[in-house]
């Protein structure tokens, strides 16, 4: 077989999400990372999204080789144990809608509770904030209903998914409606800044032990950050608040996770990839918090000259 000499495009071939390996449900095993794609959103406006990430993420994705022996954090200045990562982390490709109906609800739902049986983590890139009916009902499938279930929002939007008995649900945005209902916590972003150390505890506390989904909406990153959402506001988090405090709440009993709202193809910075790249930085704090493979800071000291 002669050796093709014409040039490649540098993403030739598929495009799984952080590289890592193609895979059938029924593949998945425990402490897995399932990432799945929903091409579904308002006018076409987040279709591209899980391409989008997918294709960003093959820039993160070298770090979960299992020859990289040192890969660092340089944010957080911890080593990243990339053995420890490599395979842990699978794509099931794009979801397709029920042919009965022509929707995504079911697919969503029967998805979620497919990758939670087998104990491993489901990642739902792309959409709107309104699929996140689908996947509480996911989520809530594999759990007992007298536990309950939690969910985190972060995102401009205020809008707070139909709960049940013993679920709650903490809300972060720029503007939050003040909830009449005790199991739903709405925080404003100008107070997590000025007292974020006593609203992540009480957030933490709320969101107790059961299993918590979180969801990240584009729209939550501030506008001048990035131009990649049509609902971002000016007043919303910067990355670095964004990952502070999805660090400081990876101690939570982490279940499922979803990034939405992304439009890869609006005008604006997005051109330059910066939407994608914020959210994913983001949510692989989360990732990395929830398959524990940062090693622990070791702080040493200056020497004197």
């Amino acid at each position: 077989m002669p050796l093709r000499i014409e040039p490649l495009p540098r993403m030739a071939g598929h495009l799984p999400f952080m590289r890592g390996r193609l895979a059938r449900l029924e593949e998945v095993g425990p402490g897995m990372v399932a990432a799945f794609g929903l091409t579904s959103g308002v006018d076409g406006r987040t279709d591209l999204a899980p391409l989008a990430m997918r294709e960003t993420s093959a820039y993160f994705g070298s770090h979960f080789n299992a020859n990289m022996k040192s890969a660092m954090d340089i944010d957080q200045r911890q080593v990243l144990r990339s053995a420890d990562v490599a395979g842990s982390m699978v794509d099931l490709g794009d979801l397709r809608p029920d042919p009965a109906t022509g929707t995504f609800e079911g697919a969503i739902r029967r998805t979620i509770a497919h990758i939670r049986e087998k104990e491993a983590i489901p990642l739902l890139l792309g959409g709107e904030q309104g699929c996140l009916t689908s996947v509480l009902a996911g989520l809530r499938m594999g759990e007992p209903s007298s536990n309950g279930i939690a969910a985190l929002i972060v995102s401009a939007a205020s809008d707070i998914p139909a709960l049940q008995a013993n679920d709650v649900a903490c809300v972060m945005s720029a503007s939050p409606e003040v909830p009449g209902d005790p199991a739903i916590m709405s925080i404003a972003i100008h107070d997590l800044r000025q007292r974020f150390e006593s609203h992540s505890e009480s957030m933490l506390s709320h969101l107790g032990q059961r299993p918590v989904h979180v969801a990240l909406d584009a729209s939550a990153i501030a506008t001048h950050w990035h131009g990649a959402s049509t609902n971002a506001v000016f007043a919303g988090l910067s990355l670095s608040e964004c990952r502070r405090l999805f660090r400081r709440l990876g101690v939570a009993n982490i279940a499922s996770l979803s990034i939405t709202g992304l439009d890869p193809t609006i005008n604006g910075f997005s051109l330059v990839k910066t939407g994608q790249r914020l959210l994913l930085t983001a949510i692989l704090d989360l990732i990395y918090a929830r398959l524990g493979v940062l090693e622990a800071r070791v702080e040493t000291p200056h020497a004197c000259v």
